[in-house]
């Protein structure tokens, strides 16, 4: 049953127009590799991670921290500067002078940094340094 209003004018009959929107279509994701198919760098030297991992992001972002951090530690040494120097932080990018070449012409890492104040010394600074394995190679 229609129910028209009553009017001088005769009802006009509206109508609606529906369009469907198609999907866009996605692109196609490269196929994932295998289990036990990821290898970053050369084949000569390989570093065997023990532990699987959910998808390759995940795989290589673990291959490149264990590999800082089988770099970090390489060369090291301590200081204790003659007066404390409450300016340094750790991380802080440090050239020394005064020792070899090789020393000093490497960009060393401030690791631990240790401020003390005593009675007998006053203010005093110790510092552990590790060489930036990025930018240098020594002989």
């Amino acid at each position: 049953m229609v129910a028209y209003p009553r009017t001088r004018e005769p009802a006009k009959k509206e109508s609606t127009t529906v369009k469907r929107k198609r999907r866009t279509a996605k692109q196609k994701k490269e196929p994932e590799a295998k289990q036990g198919d990821y290898l970053v760098g050369t084949d000569e030297n390989v570093l065997v991670l023990n532990r699987t991992y959910a998808n390759r992001s995940n795989a290589e972002r673990a291959a490149k921290m264990q590999w800082e951090r089988l770099q970090r530690g390489v060369a090291s040494f301590s200081l204790q500067p003659a007066e404390g120097r409450a300016d340094l932080y750790t991380e802080m990018p440090v050239k020394v002078s005064g020792f070899k070449q090789p020393i000093d012409d490497a960009e060393w890492t401030i690791t631990t940094l240790t401020h003390t104040v005593s009675p007998d010394n006053g203010f005093t600074t110790s510092l552990e340094l590790e060489v930036r394995i990025d930018d240098f190679e020594m002989e």
